[in-house]
């Protein structure tokens, strides 16, 4: 990623593109893993340094000299309250500057994450509708793997099942609540299955969802956890599932 494309991602999470900018950067986005997964690394310190991270004003004396030097600067020059908007950013600034040495840190530490059911499906359905199924298109796992590997901060285990009857066509990056996950997709007929995954402390296997026409079946594989999702029939789902939680 470029320096301009960072900078670019910065702007618009805080809603500093105009709605050209956006809606190219938006379009990139949808053709581009690597910077959804850039864009998502993003958003996710965003919310730890605003979820976990403690706010403390500027001492009062050192608050009172920064507005009374702007005051004396600005004389005849700007509103008072635009001096007092000033002397609030100051304030957040120094927090901010604080927050982000940590954030990494509390990124790294949050083990406990799960995405939503109904946001694993809207990323199923996304990929449908924009019949962009696969970033790394390949049905041999030591290619979809490594791919994967490269771009997340786990490896997942990626089974070769076409021997069951389901076909490997690849892999690609997603954003579950605004963190990146490693998909898998794979072919049973005419039906596609997405299969999210991402490190968490393994569930029990055989949870299920159903929407919208859409099965939806929890497991663990490799020490990971996953959502497999597809229009296919709740028994062949559950039947792949259990292929996939076997393969460590």
């Amino acid at each position: 990623m470029t320096r301009d494309e960072e900078l670019r991602l910065h702007a618009y999470l805080d809603g500093e593109l105009g709605a050209t900018e956006s809606i190219e950067l938006e379009r990139r986005l949808g053709e581009d893993g690597q910077l959804r997964a850039a864009l998502a690394e993003l958003r996710a310190i965003s919310e730890r340094i605003r979820g976990q991270a403690r706010y403390h004003g500027l001492p009062a004396p050192l608050q009172a000299r920064i507005v009374g030097q702007l005051r004396r600067e600005s004389a005849g020059r700007a509103a008072p309250a635009r001096v007092a908007r000033w002397s609030s950013w100051i304030a957040a600034a120094a927090v901010a500057a604080v927050v982000a040495w940590f954030a990494p840190t509390w990124v790294r530490q949050t083990g406990s994450w799960d995405p939503r059911v109904d946001e694993v499906l809207d990323e199923h359905l996304r990929a449908s509708l924009a019949e962009h199924w696969v970033d790394v298109a390949s049905s041999d796992r030591h290619t979809v793997k490594p791919w994967l590997s490269a771009r997340l901060g786990f490896s997942p285990a990626v089974p070769d099942l076409a021997d069951q009857g389901f076909e490997l066509l690849g892999g690609r990056l997603d954003v579950l609540d605004a963190r990146p996950v490693a998909t898998l997709v794979y072919r049973r007929r005419q039906h596609m299955i997405s299969v999210f995954v991402w490190p968490r402390d393994p569930p029990a296997l055989g949870e299920t969802a159903e929407r919208r026409g859409y099965h939806m079946v929890r497991g663990s594989a490799g020490g990971l956890s996953y959502w497999a999702v597809s229009d296919l029939n709740e028994g062949e789902l559950r039947d792949f599932t259990r292929l996939l939680s076997s393969f460590q």
